[in-house]
């Protein structure tokens, strides 16, 4: 959904648990100060269920990708942090409110956008496992990544995507997509899924993203053989395998992902 006129109101939030803000980045350069949500406060019960079904909403619900609730606490807020963009009650059109459920008598903010990323076993790299928008045509969910990626204090990212996701052209903004697994084995889309890393532009990069200043933070190409497929070409795919297999290297750079009549279209270079 594009809204033009909403942009003047995106608030942006942070939901974790209290203890949790003493660890996290605060020192933003937003425009606006992110209003801190703690998940252990009652008033916040119902922004924090209509994040999650927002949440269902784009991920096919709880029978494909949605985030259960209690992965949504476990996993995302008591271990880290979620935070995105919200848009008071006024502001939200009437077609998203219905599909986000939102009850007649809620007052409060509406969540619109969200990332998520877990700290994982190196210091300084997060986990990233959602990211979604309710608003189109503002690059929010790409100022709501790198909003999130500066809270955090990250430096490099891994995470799992597909490769007919459109949220590769958000995820390589960030840096050039190094792909670690092919179609990991243990995932609900295997054989469309791919794991990448990335490193993290530094915070005033990020920043100026999160602004909404510039739509790239500065990506250094690997050298290598460019190469480009369609997402469904299972010669491609047992190409890209093979040359993983045999030690080398492979990343997917901008704009990483284009539709075309034929289908998805990645763009690549195969290094060693």
């Amino acid at each position: 959904m594009n809204y033009p006129q909403l942009k003047d109101h995106w608030t942006p939030y942070i939901l974790t648990m209290g203890d949790n803000y003493k660890r996290l980045n605060l020192d933003l350069d937003l425009g606006k100060a992110p209003v801190q949500l703690r998940v252990e406060d009652e008033e916040n019960a119902e922004f924090c269920s209509i994040l999650n079904r927002g949440n269902q909403l784009a991920f096919g619900g709880p029978k494909d990708m949605g985030m259960p609730l209690w992965v949504m606490l476990d996993c995302a807020i008591l271990p880290s942090a979620m935070a995105g963009f919200m848009l008071p009650r006024e502001y939200v059109p009437t077609e998203l409110l219905q599909d986000l459920g939102v009850d007649d008598d809620y007052d409060g903010y509406v969540p619109i956008s969200e990332y998520c990323a877990c700290p994982t076993l190196e210091p300084g790299t997060f986990s990233g496992f959602s990211l979604h928008s309710h608003i189109t045509g503002h690059g929010l969910a790409t100022r709501t990544k790198a909003f999130a990626l500066a809270v955090l204090g990250a430096k490099r990212q891994i995470g799992v995507t597909q490769f007919d996701n459109p949220a590769i052209r958000v995820h390589v903004r960030f840096g050039a997509m190094e792909i670690k697994i092919h179609r990991p084995i243990i995932h609900t889309h295997s054989e469309d899924s791919f794991v990448y890393q990335l490193d993290v532009p530094e915070i005033g990069e990020l920043m100026k993203i999160a602004r909404g200043e510039v739509e790239f933070g500065p990506v250094e190409i690997p050298k290598g053989q460019r190469w480009s497929f369609l997402h469904d070409d299972e010669l491609a795919h047992g190409r890209l395998r093979e040359h993983l297999a045999n030690g080398g290297r492979a990343w997917l750079i901008p704009p990483g992902w284009r539709a075309t009549e034929r289908g998805f279209k990645i763009y690549m270079v195969l290094g060693e």
